[in-house]
């Protein structure tokens, strides 16, 4: 904290008293004090008062955006485990939050480039209850083997290190890089990030948790009858509990000619920079991409800032459409083509054109578009060929229970690669919860996980798109509640089942973000609020937050 912050925070008190309805006042450190609403985010506040910080993922997980509360840490809104986690994550002491999920309730004043110095005195994981048998289980874990450093192995390992102080735990991981944000990775295209900015982690945090980190390292073999995972180094590593977070690597249809120069797929640091590359190399005045789902989109507009016309193939009838309904589609359609995307519906590619590289993408209809790049963005699958030669029971991914455990038990599977009652997640937030259920359980509990539908939210600027839980009501006592403003492109869709929220769509709006998306986590009873809901006035959805 700077020398002024007490004057700072005597200036709070005295001037940032509710200054009309629904107002209060909030102080940056070493910046400006402005007016914000009630319930907004510390993050909108930031960017709307041009204050420098990063945006993040706006999801709550990144870690992009922590900010210390010098005065009024009682006027936020609760903190949630996942929040708190990251926090812990990020090595940050208990006065800061993270900015893009902490919402003002009345007067504060912060700074937003904490220091990352402080140890946070609180464990990230809650130690299952004291058994003799957890306790027998517990004991009997001193040495882990986490085979993936993405999200959820590295969310393992730094859980499991509170959990298990005096344990060996490796971390092996294919990838160059220190752990960073796979979700801004479309950002790297139009060169509105660096690298460095995309890394997660301290640049000591495994060696300050004793976690033996071997980036640049892949799993070749994993010997279950001697208990040990051997590495394309040579290495082995034994393990008492081994937890397998892989991943999934990009789902690419049978495109005849994919695979030239010029075709490319996004899922790492590495594909972003060579496409950009390509962009720049080849002077790119055209590009294709296969697929409108969240990821696609995000590419085509980071593609798009580099003065490239892209054009979007989609299955389904208009973009995002297992996320929105016909309605908000179409909105989303026109909001996309404002920014110089043109998504080309009913459409699928069927060979890529080449001469020295990419020509043009040709589409079962017969017609073709002529273009330099080729980005194929169709979803993943896993990758579990790892544990298919280990023996492990394997469906498209691989098979866990609730508690993630295999059918080894013990070895357990989280993220991307694991498969849970025949579904893959492929989402950030699901990841992470997988991978605290797996640690209680190696820790000798009995947690479970419970497959909720995490919310989708793109990323885009200028497009502010939430869809979470149903999409269309089904059965007889489903009730549907939909508000438009065509003036401002607004939409919201409200889905009640047995007189529970179920699911919702919200185009604009984002100041409700954060409580519809608890309202459908939570399944929200709103049976008596229906008619003001009717009417817009959608603040009993607070009740959840």
């Amino acid at each position: 904290m700077t020398d002024d912050a007490p004057h700072v925070a005597d200036n709070l008190l005295r001037t940032a008293e509710v200054v009309h309805a629904g107002e209060v006042s909030v102080s940056f450190e070493n910046g400006p004090t402005v007016r914000a609403k009630v319930g907004d985010a510390l993050l909108d506040i930031a960017e709307a008062s041009q204050v420098p910080i990063e945006s993040g993922c706006r999801m709550g997980m990144c870690g992009s955006d922590p900010v210390r509360i010098v005065q009024g840490v009682d006027n936020l809104s609760s903190m949630r485990s996942a929040e708190r986690r990251t926090l812990d994550r990020l090595g940050l002491i208990a006065d800061c939050r993270m900015a893009c999920v902490t919402r003002v309730q009345g007067p504060v004043a912060i700074a937003v480039h904490p220091d990352l110095d402080a140890e946070s005195e609180e464990a990230a994981v809650e130690a299952p209850p004291p058994t003799r048998a957890g306790r027998a289980a517990r004991d009997a874990v001193r040495r882990v083997v986490i085979v993936g450093a993405g999200v959820a192995g590295v969310t393992v390992a730094e859980e499991l290190r509170h959990g298990l102080p005096d344990a060996a735990l490796a971390l092996v991981g294919a990838e160059p890089y220190d752990f960073y944000n796979r979700m801004a990775i479309t950002r790297l295209v139009s060169e509105s990030v660096s690298i460095d900015s995309l890394y997660l982690n301290r640049a000591d945090w495994a060696e300050s948790r004793r976690i033996d980190y071997r980036r640049g390292v892949a799993a070749v073999a994993i010997d279950r009858a001697n208990a040990e995972v051997e590495t394309d180094t040579g290495e082995r590593f034994p393990y008492d509990r081994l937890v397998l977070a892989m991943g999934a690597r990009p789902f690419v249809p049978p495109i005849e000619g994919f695979g030239i120069a010029g075709s490319f797929v996004l899922r790492t640091i590495d594909d972003a920079v060579q496409i950009q590359q390509h962009v720049r190399g080849r002077q790119c005045e055209t590009a294709v991409v296969v697929g409108a789902g969240l990821l696609g989109l995000e590419a085509a507009y980071n593609i798009a800032q580099l003065g490239v016309r892209v054009f979007v193939l989609e299955r389904g009838p208009w973009p995002l459409s297992r996320q929105l309904d016909e309605h908000g589609g179409a909105l989303l359609w026109q909001m996309v083509h404002d920014l110089g995307i043109e998504i080309v519906p009913s459409s699928e590619a069927r060979c890529v054109l080449d001469g020295d590289s990419v020509m043009g993408v040709e589409l079962l209809d017969g017609s073709t578009i002529p273009a330099q790049l080729a980005l194929v963005s169709t979803g993943i699958e896993p990758n579990a060929q790892l544990a298919r030669a280990a023996g492990l029971e394997v469906a498209v991914g691989i098979s866990v229970d609730d508690g993630m455990r295999t059918s080894d038990p013990h070895v357990f599977a989280v993220g991307d690669v694991a498969d849970h009652s025949g579904r893959r997640h492929g989402l950030w937030p699901a990841s992470v919860e997988q991978a605290h259920v797996a640690v209680q359980n190696v820790l000798g509990g009995e947690a479970t996980y419970s497959a909720a539908s995490p919310p989708a939210r793109l990323k885009v600027p200028g497009i502010d798109l939430l869809s979470v839980g149903a999409v269309e009501a089904q059965g007889e006592d489903a009730h549907t509640i939909v508000l438009t403003d065509r003036s401002a492109r607004g939409y919201r869709k409200l889905v009640v089942e047995d007189g529970r929220v179920a699911g919702a769509i919200v185009l604009g709006s984002l100041e409700l973000f954060d409580v519809v998306t608890r309202a459908v986590e939570t399944r929200l009873e709103v049976g008596s609020d229906l008619d003001a809901l009717e009417q817009g006035d959608w603040r009993s959805l607070s009740r959840a937050a």
